[in-house]
């Protein structure tokens, strides 16, 4: 039908339905609006919160610092403890490159076959 085929009346209607129609969907455009921005300001919200639960966790969670042992020898112990910490390490390095060139003649003599 042609607009000017129409009543009044009808024309009036078919404007109203189209009124319905657009405020309907206005309502929905809305709604999706409102819900995005709450979960944009719900994230920063949420994160805080997390890192929040996470630090008290994280303090009733942790075992208690324990001192660390003190050694109570004697002095001659202790003293003897650091002269091995000063002579140990020149006497272990000879010892590391003897092992780490019989390991690569080793290697090398297996390599061919």
């Amino acid at each position: 039908m042609r607009r000017t085929d129409l009543s009044l009346d009808e024309e009036i209607a078919e404007v109203e339905a189209r009124l319905a129609h657009h405020r309907a969907q206005l309502k929905l455009i809305v709604g999706e609006a409102r819900s995005r921005v709450s979960v944009k300001k719900s994230v920063p919200v949420a994160i805080i919160v997390a890192l929040v639960v996470g630090f008290a966790a994280s303090r009733f969670a942790r075992k208690p610092i324990r001192p660390a042992p003190v050694f109570s020898g004697s002095r001659s112990a202790r003293a003897v403890g650091a002269i091995a910490a000063i002579l140990l390490p020149p006497l272990v390095r000879p010892l590391q490159h003897a092992a780490a060139t019989w390991l690569t003649q080793r290697m090398n003599r297996a390599a061919p076959r």
